[in-house]
């Protein structure tokens, strides 16, 4: 298998996981919020994820990626003792790390709550700062096991390698939604408990996810691990690496990744230090802030992430790639890979952000329910899903081309730029300001990546941003067809009902396939992303 044909099974394989995972992330939502009882209810469950994702990046310091950059670098030197040698020592310094992120978040456990909350214990209408403390140190458990996790599937890309980590994805992530659901099903039906209880339980559910994962990673380890043997034993060539020296690597491959990895849940806390607080200054009642929050955090969240799994599963393929044509000198060819990436990237994230932008209304009364202000929230968060893919892509990009420190300053500078806008902006346009601080940072941050892979890897946009700017419009003709077609829809079928938004959504989808496909067929933009299907499809459908 050729180096294209790897990076095409490797980006198909993590892209299908993570787009598997994402799904599901979103689908068990709609049990579960009808479980639970509404967005005030899903709150502690939803304030618990943003200091646990904080502790989680923070507790694998980027090695998991760090990891897979080196094992890749060593084994392409044949020097697999090297990489041997990394990955045992990783899993026992990873393990420790786990356990001290436990302690730091447990015992930050009460400074958040009360940071997060914008009123005492004693108001009505909103959860407690004991509450939401004990939630958050149930989660906090978690943090335990998932550096190992981390590891072992970084380990496992570095031997270019993608089978197990996208199947313990998909494993850890079921595991964890069967836990979610059947739990808070019998706490609340069954033994009769509380809504924290029951948020409780479900927020151990990933606990649960990350052990179901280790063993699926633990399978293939044993499956594989004789033909590792096997390369390690016809290292012949004398290269040896100091844990020192080894380690001093790791951290400085480690540091730009967590930077990286701690942007979105940077971004997510800083909403939940200051979305509540900015509300309460702007004079909206206490007893919503719970529900805007869960909104905008969680079901709006879920929605508009999934576009983003193409990006995800190109950052994590691309990397090796990159990194060696970008050390090779092979430019032409890097730049084939950037322009090809970017492009395949936005073909698909660009016409599925649009449609969950005409379609925010019945996406959301189909996976929740009805609700003005969830369906609104969706309409604003939805592009923000094509800024967030373009700084996952560009950043991995950066790293591929050994320019770690300034991806650290673009995201530092962004989470910054988040920080000081997100009040003025909550305060000014409530909810909303939340999203358009999100947005005006990455926006910022992607315009400093596409200035450096301009400067460094000596990239030209013109092509690129020719392609972005048919991809929009052609996107955005599609729009209108199926805005039309939901405005015609609601003439006759009540879009408030689930049944109703069900069926305008699926005419929706319908008609967004057939306008955008049919304009990128015939204009053979599709051509120049997807290989011979598009010809193949021309020929069957007998477009010209």
């Amino acid at each position: 298998m050729n180096e294209s044909q790897e990076l095409v099974r490797g980006t198909f394989l993590l892209t299908l996981s993570i787009l598997i995972t994402k799904i599901l992330g979103v689908l068990f939502i709609i049990p579960f919020y009808a479980i639970i009882g509404g967005e005030e209810n899903l709150a502690p469950f939803n304030y618990a994820y943003a200091p646990y994702n904080i502790a989680i990046a923070v507790a694998t310091a980027g090695v998991p990626l760090a990891a897979s950059k080196y094992v890749a670098k060593y084994n392409a030197l044949g020097a697999y003792h090297v990489s041997q040698k990394l990955y045992r020592s990783s899993f026992i310094v990873m393990s420790i790390t786990g356990v001290l992120g436990f302690i730091i978040l447990y015992a930050l456990s009460p400074m958040i709550a009360t940071l997060t909350l914008a009123h005492e214990s004693n108001v009505k209408g909103g959860w407690t700062v004991a509450d939401i403390t004990w939630i958050i140190r149930i989660i906090s458990m978690v943090v335990i096991f998932i550096p190992l996790l981390a590891t072992w599937r970084g380990v496992f890309q570095g031997y270019k390698s993608m089978g197990p980590t996208a199947v313990s994805e998909v494993t850890e992530q079921i595991a964890r939604i069967i836990f979610i659901l059947v739990g808070s099903y019998l706490v609340l039906n069954v033994f009769h408990g509380s809504v924290l209880l029951a948020n409780g339980v479900a927020t151990f559910a990933a606990a649960i996810g990350a052990i179901a994962g280790i063993l699926t990673l633990w399978y293939y380890w044993r499956k594989r691990k004789p033909f590792i043997d096997e390369m390690t034993a016809s290292d012949h060539t004398g290269i040896d690496v100091p844990y020192t020296q080894m380690y001093k690597e790791i951290i400085s491959y480690s540091i730009p990744f967590v930077i990286v990895s701690l942007n979105f849940p940077l971004f997510n806390i800083v909403d939940q230090l200051t979305h509540n607080n900015a509300l309460d200054i702007a004079g909206v009642p206490q007893q919503l802030h719970d529900y805007f929050f869960t909104i905008l955090n969680m079901t709006t969240n879920k929605i508009v992430m999934i576009p983003t799994s193409l990006a995800a599963g190109f950052a994590i393929s691309l990397i090796p790639y990159i990194t060696k044509t970008y050390e090779s000198g092979q430019l032409h060819e890097m730049h084939r890979q950037i322009r090809t990436s970017l492009g395949v990237l936005m073909f698909i994230t660009v016409p599925a952000s649009l449609g969950i932008m005409a379609l925010s209304s019945p996406l959301y009364t189909v996976f929740y329910s009805y609700n003005g202000d969830g369906s609104m929230l969706l309409f604003y968060y939805a592009p923000v899903a094509i800024l967030i893919s373009l700084l996952s892509i560009t950043a991995s990009m950066l790293q591929g081309i050994d320019k770690q420190k300034l991806t650290v300053f673009v995201i530092v500078a962004a989470v910054v730029l988040k920080a000081v806008l997100n009040i003025p902006l909550i305060v000014a346009f409530h909810t909303a300001g939340a999203i358009l601080s999100t947005a005006i940072a990455l926006l910022f941050a992607n315009i400093c990546n596409f200035i450096i892979l301009k400067k460094y890897a000596k990239f030209t946009f013109t092509e690129t941003f020719i392609q972005f700017a048919k991809i929009f419009i052609y996107g955005f003709i599609m729009m209108i067809g199926v805005e039309l077609t939901f405005w015609l829809l609601q003439l006759f079928i009540s879009p408030q009902s689930k049944i109703g938004s069900l069926i305008i959504l699926l005419a929706g989808v319908i008609v967004g396939v057939v306008i955008y496909g049919g304009i990128t067929l015939k204009t053979r933009l599709a051509d120049q992303f997807l290989g011979d299907l598009p010809g193949k499809i021309r020929r069957k459908l007998r477009i010209s």
